[in-house]
């Protein structure tokens, strides 16, 4: 498998809205995405997606493969973020195969495998109602 590295994709046809994302190649032309795209919320981690090149930029042309991952996102406040739980639940997430994500420091996203036991919004509405 070759190193993930970043991309410049654009999701936009018309060029305006350009991210530099951590990839990784899986074919001519195909990449796994390896975080969080901003500009596309169809997107996700995990997902196999086919761009055209363009004079250094990647344009995205369609999703071939979606992720196994299910996404859940949340916008915290800074206590939250900071606190304990928030850290021992993001390490139980990673623990399970999960990954986790912070945006803008406030946006908590966590992508979690689809056949997970885990019950990640009742797990995280226990922990926001104490902030």
């Amino acid at each position: 498998m070759q190193d993930s590295s970043g991309l410049h994709i654009c999701f936009d046809p018309a060029g305006r809205e350009i991210e530099i994302l951590d990839v990784t190649p899986v074919g001519k032309d195909k990449y796994r995405i390896e975080e969080t795209p901003i500009f596309n919320p169809g997107v996700t981690m995990g997902d196999i997606i086919r761009v055209k090149e363009e004079l250094g930029i990647y344009y995205y042309q369609e999703t071939l493969q979606k992720s196994h991952f299910k996404r859940y996102a949340w916008l915290l406040s800074k206590e939250a973020v900071d606190s304990a739980a928030i850290s021992a639940f993001k390490k139980r997430i990673t623990e399970n195969d999960g990954k986790c994500e912070q945006i803008f420091g406030g946006l908590l996203v966590i992508h979690i495998p689809k056949n997970t036991l885990i019950d990640v919004d009742g797990e995280m509405n226990r922990i926001i109602e104490r902030f």
